[in-house]
């Protein structure tokens, strides 16, 4: 895989090999897929191999490609600067609730002597 080519036409490819593979009777098991996949990747992904690589117990193919996909979402997120999240109208409705029970900037009604009637 070179650096342009996307994530999920890599994954393609490598699906369509591996069941090349199958056609002839050659048959992988699913630790030796993801080490085959991992050892695919270009340069750019040696924190994800070596993370996985290391990992606690050996890779399989589903956790591989599930890791990828999300890295690629994640980076497609990122460029597009939608990874700035707003969460429209909390700050206001918690300032309200925090008005209604007396408590404008951390000081109740009640420590001041008034009750919630006055």
């Amino acid at each position: 895989m070179n650096e342009e080519t996307a994530m999920l036409e890599h994954l393609n490819f490598f699906n369509k090999v591996i069941s090349e593979l199958l056609a002839v009777d050659i048959k992988i098991d699913r630790e030796d897929k993801a080490s085959i996949l991992l050892s695919s990747l270009p340069q750019l992904y040696d924190y994800i191999i070596t993370t996985m690589l290391y990992h606690k117990k050996t890779p399989i193919l589903e956790e591989v490609t599930s890791t990828l996909l999300s890295n690629e979402i994640r980076k497609k997120i990122k460029s597009r600067g939608a990874d700035k999240i707003e969460f429209g109208g909390h700050g206001r409705k918690r300032k309200r609730r925090k008005e209604k029970f007396g408590l404008v900037k951390g000081v109740s009604l009640l420590s001041q002597g008034r009750s919630l009637e006055e």
